[in-house]
């Protein structure tokens, strides 16, 4: 091939519709594949017995940004490439069934809104709302909503996380927001993605456990115990629950993934200071640059 410099302009934007029509030709194939992908997943679910099933796979996605960015190279930035599959995945899931994102706003409604944007695609149906608890009710509500919301602490709205901890259709965390994060770079809030939808381990992960006492400890005493279970991370929040256990809850953020049966939990709930504690679900951690393109 002879370098771009000793190439009549004529033949390098020939090659370059060349690449294109290779490129529209490969996004139509994959359509293709994602029509073939729900019409087995709905053939599955109805052999099971289930009236639907549910496309988002925010795992997945993770394990495919991560291979994006394990082979991307050259001085084009990383986040263009990665807005270009979040376009192909989020309308893939659209493909698969009804699918929409309800979008947390306060005083940055903005910056969610963008982070959503970004993040679910340009053509994604979304609405923005100024109560956290209203986004959780709505994806509580429909199996297809996906909520993103603040990250939990003491700003604004941070403590909708609780009404995770109780209730038959309670959402669960399953995705962390940016996923791309560049040293220096500004890259806006931190939010958190709520759905009725399953996480899978992807090796590289952050779990949220809802630890509840009775009060009668101090946050210390609590904090020891779960670190002595292996649980050793950060905590996210405390808040005094009036429903439906008048416990008091603690969010931390621990690194790995810990399923619902650890035999971990067990040996927490059975301490004679914490009550229950409660999975609330797990996010892929996000992919992290020093710089990004030229």
């Amino acid at each position: 091939m002879k370098p771009l410099a000793m190439k009549p302009l004529s033949e390098v934007r020939a090659e370059i519709d060349k690449i294109d029509g290779e490129i529209h030709a490969l996004i139509m194939r994959r359509a293709e594949l994602v029509r073939g992908v729900a019409e087995a997943k709905a053939q599955e679910a109805g052999l099971a017995g289930a009236q639907g099933f549910t496309a988002f796979r925010p795992g997945r996605e993770a394990e495919v940004m991560r291979a994006l960015a394990a082979r991307h190279q050259g001085d084009l930035p990383l986040q263009v490439i990665f807005r270009i599959w979040r376009e192909l995945m989020a309308t893939a899931t659209r493909m698969q069934g009804p699918f929409r994102v309800e979008v947390f706003g306060g005083a940055q409604a903005l910056s969610y809104w963008d982070l959503a944007r970004s993040y679910f695609g340009s053509s994604t149906d979304m609405e923005q709302h100024s109560s956290a608890r209203d986004v959780v009710r709505r994806v509580a509500n429909d199996p297809a909503s996906i909520g993103i919301l603040p990250r939990p602490g003491p700003d604004e709205d941070g403590d909708w996380w609780l009404n995770l901890v109780s209730g038959e259709n309670a959402p669960r965390i399953v995705a962390r927001l940016p996923f791309l994060e560049i040293e220096g770079a500004e890259n806006g809030p931190v939010a958190l993605v709520v759905a009725q939808a399953d996480f899978e381990e992807t090796g590289d992960d952050t779990t949220l456990l809802a630890v509840g006492t009775s009060g009668t400890g101090s946050e210390g005493r609590m904090s020891a115990r779960v670190e002595a279970a292996g649980f050793i991370g950060e905590r996210l929040s405390v808040i005094a629950s009036n429903v439906p256990d008048e416990l008091r809850y603690s969010l931390f953020a621990v690194p790995g993934f810990v399923r619902p049966d650890d035999p971990r939990l067990a040996q927490l709930v059975r301490d004679d200071l914490i009550e229950t504690v409660r999975v609330l679900g797990s996010y892929a951690n996000p992919v992290r640059r020093v710089r990004d393109g030229a």
